[in-house]
Formats: structure tokens, C-alpha cells, sequence
């Protein structure tokens, strides 16, 4: 994607491979563009760019909700 290429160009000084300094440049970035700059970014994949993006999206919901829902419900397995 040549959005992500650009970015890490202009980063790639700035990560040292943790997790977290990608996460935070990323969120960064992503919170000043607009709605529609977002859809501009979509519209640029190609079909399996949207299907790794919706995948791995898709995925993380649901462990977090997976992981709500433990938290919420006490096991009932007794040992």
C-alpha cells in the first residue's frame, strides 16, 4: 500500500520495533485525516489489501470481545 510505504519513508528513523512506537505513529496519523481521506486510503487497495485489512480487523474485534466476555463470566469449571 503506498500510503504505508510513504509513512514508514518518513518514520523509518523513528522505529526501534516495539509494538507500541508503530501503534502510537499510526494512531497519530490516522486521527488527522477525515472521513473521507480514510475512504481515499480504501479506495486505493486492491482486493487483497481490503481482505488482510478486514480480516485482521474483523479478528481483533472479536478477541476483545471474546476477552469481555470472560472477564464478565467467572469460569464454572470446577478442578
Amino acid at each position: 500500500m503506498r500510503f504505508i510505504d510513504e509513512v514508514y519513508e518518513l518514520y523509518k528513523g523513528h522505529f526501534n520495533g516495539a509494538e507500541e512506537d508503530i501503534t502510537a505513529i499510526i494512531v497519530g496519523i490516522l486521527d488527522e485525516q477525515s472521513r473521507e481521506d480514510l475512504l481515499d486510503l480504501i479506495d486505493e487497495m486492491d482486493g487483497e489489501e481490503l481482505f488482510h485489512m478486514l480480516a485482521t480487523y474483523m479478528i481483533e474485534v472479536m478477541k476483545r470481545k471474546v476477552a469481555m466476555e470472560e472477564e464478565r463470566s467467572p469460569s464454572t469449571m470446577t478442578h
